[in-house]
């Protein structure tokens, strides 16, 4: 196996947690959940299995540390951009700018849709809480767009929580798409056009 040369201990350490994530993501990917081994993480990586517990306890907390660690800056730069104060404009926005995620990103959309769904439930928990960032940024905005009398809505949260659910079904429906490019504008603009609808009451 290839040893990872670093110039220190915490530098080798990193080296290898980043060869064992990377490792993960490639087996997971051609192997699903249940499919990726340990063993074959170690032969990717070229770490020893037993040096792979020193960093994590079994291969579900490997796929999640490999989803914390890729997930959470995609998602701050997305709601980083157009910080626009119409509400609707806003939602609209997050919404294209998560199905331009999955157009870029398709093998962390399916990591997270498809592989990280045969996760341990706790664990599995622990995964869908990286949402919560984009989640509470649409219930904002519904809440701000219903203060404003904008929203034909007396009950903004309950919208907040179907315009995320229609976000994550969007994007469940793309993982399952054989050309994800293709089928990103119609899935994006039949959810955006009922968004429309429900809120203005258009």
């Amino acid at each position: 196996m290839p040893r990872i040369r670093a110039e220190s201990i915490a530098a080798h350490k990193e080296a290898s947690r980043r060869a064992i994530l990377d490792a993960a993501q490639k087996v997971f990917l051609a192997n699903g959940f249940a499919g990726g081994s340990l063993s074959a993480i170690s032969d990717v990586a070229g770490i020893p299995r037993t040096t792979i517990y020193e960093y994590f306890p079994s291969k579900g907390a490997i796929l999640l540390a490999v989803l914390q660690d890729r997930i959470p800056p995609l998602l701050d730069e997305l709601l980083a951009g157009n910080d626009v104060s119409d509400p609707l404009e806003r939602i609209n926005y997050i919404f294209s700018a998560g199905i331009e995620l999955v157009v870029a990103a398709p093998e962390l959309a399916e990591l997270m849709f498809r592989v990280g769904r045969e996760l341990p439930k706790d664990l599995r928990d622990q995964m869908w809480e990286l949402l919560s960032p984009v989640t509470a940024e649409l219930f904002r905005k519904c809440r701000a767009g219903a203060k404003a009398g904008v929203f034909a809505t007396q009950q903004p949260d309950r919208c907040g929580r179907v315009i995320a659910d229609m976000l994550l079904s969007a994007i469940d429906e793309l993982t399952r798409e054989p050309d994800v490019k293709a089928a990103a504008p119609f899935v994006l603009e039949s959810r955006l056009a009922f968004i429309r609808g429900g809120l203005l009451g258009a």
